[in-house]
């Protein structure tokens, strides 16, 4: 048979599955998994009993009892091997009578499969699962091995994740597809080529306290906090040395932005320094034991996305120096989450590689973005130095949200891509 002729039988072959593929996500979103802690044992052994069913050995490891990991092994005879990555846990639901939809319902409306993890990540989970069927149906000379690892801990930290399985050395290939994505349209598809680095800085600040009628007579920590936030935050004006290779994607980034939300003048300018400039966040702030209390000790954290391939430590050390610049005593910054961001080139035969995947299953060319946030495609790529793409059904905006859905066009055509990949993949 021709490889048209096998990628086309490979697309209707997950065209028919179209139904299995909605009722997987579906029950996997009413399997909880939530992080923290990160227990995944119960929809672990779900993914052994739907391989099992198919005659395909899985393997299961765990660094925490009932933290667990999920590897199943497609072995094929042509050249190269990809690994395809994505987790199984999810954030909290938070408030259950704020949704619309039962978070742990997985409740199939309009196209839609409603639930906490349906866009992030457990859609791409099922999405891969139906791949591998499909794959498994074909001979191994018509296919490259594929390993696919469903994973825990991601949303804090992946220690029991995909960072320990990186630091163990389980990760061997020659690219890797991560299925921790947003955005993905079939008329409008997304590859990330990259994301951003994280520093992450906790200001504390020290006081003295007095009683709230004589504020004078104390030194309130709040107040410094507030002073200093207002030097802090002109992290986001120090400009970064980009890797040149990157300015065309950080373009297509930032149209693509544009396409997807409506944005006010304000938010424009914002997104225009997206990746020239960090970004910083005063995510939390902590402060105060009582309402007639001038508090002796604050603290806030600040949440700074880089940019991949500049110099962290110069974010680092200018974000040292604004505290100081401050000149408020009893204020100090510590740093104490620093990772940097990846990318891939954007010319690399990889790219081209999976775009043509994408462009085989959907008719239209990927855009190639720089994600915002980051992913455990971090710790492979640093750890087992293996190159990370991103691709997944992933709703623009749903992640974390309350009514997080992803939709059934989405899945299918991300679950054919999973498949037809492996029979154009070149190492």
């Amino acid at each position: 048979m021709s490889t048209q002729g096998i990628l086309e039988k490979i697309v209707d072959e997950v065209e028919s599955e179209e139904d299995e593929l909605v009722d997987l996500c579906s029950k996997l979103v009413q399997i909880p998994t939530v992080s923290p802690p990160g227990e995944s044992r119960e929809i672990a052994k779900f993914i052994e009993s739907y391989f099992g069913s198919l005659g395909i050995a899985t393997h299961i490891y765990e660094k925490v009892e009932g933290k667990s990991n999920v590897c199943v092994e497609l072995p094929g005879k042509r050249e190269g091997k990809i690994i395809w990555l994505g987790h199984l846990d999810t954030v909290p639901p938070g408030d259950p009578s704020s949704w619309k939809h039962d978070p742990y319902g997985g409740e199939v409306v309009n196209g839609r499969i409603y639930g906490r993890g349906s866009s992030d990540t457990k859609g791409a989970v099922a999405a891969a699962m139906i791949a591998a069927k499909a794959l498994s149906r074909l001979p191994r000379d018509e296919r490259c091995s594929v390993e696919f690892w469903f994973t825990t801990c991601e949303e804090i930290g992946a220690r029991e994740g995909a960072r320990w399985l990186a630091e163990e050395g389980f990760f061997k290939g020659d690219i890797c597809i991560v299925g921790d994505s947003e955005g993905f349209l079939p008329r409008d598809p997304v590859i990330d080529v990259g994301c951003k680095g994280i520093l992450r800085v906790k200001l504390k600040a020290k006081g003295l306290a007095a009683h709230g009628s004589v504020p004078f007579l104390g030194e309130n920590a709040v107040e410094k906090l507030i002073e200093v936030w207002r030097y802090a935050r002109r992290i986001s004006e120090f400009k970064l040395d980009v890797p040149k290779a990157l300015e065309p994607i950080f373009e297509s980034s930032i149209n693509l932005f544009e396409r997807r939300m409506k944005l006010n003048k304000s938010q424009e300018a914002s997104l225009r320094r997206l990746y020239h400039f960090p970004t910083v966040s005063l995510n939390i702030i902590r402060g105060g034991i009582k309402a007639n209390v001038v508090p002796d000790y604050a603290e806030a954290h600040l949440d700074i996305r880089v940019t991949p391939g500049t110099d962290m430590n110069s974010v680092k050390d200018r974000m040292i120096n604004l505290v100081k610049e401050s000149k408020v005593d009893g204020v100090e910054a510590e740093i104490y989450s620093l990772r940097e961001g990846i990318y891939e080139d954007p010319k690399s035969p990889y790219v081209k590689s999976l775009s043509e995947a994408v462009r085989r299953v959907t008719g239209f060319s990927p855009t190639l973005r720089i994600l915002t946030g980051g992913t455990d495609g971090v710790h492979v790529k640093q750890i087992s130095k293996i190159p990370c793409l991103g691709l997944a059904p992933g709703v623009h905006g749903t992640a974390h949200t309350v009514d997080e859905y992803v939709t059934i066009e989405n899945l299918t055509a991300v679950a054919k891509i999973y498949a037809v990949y492996p029979l154009l993949f070149k190492p």
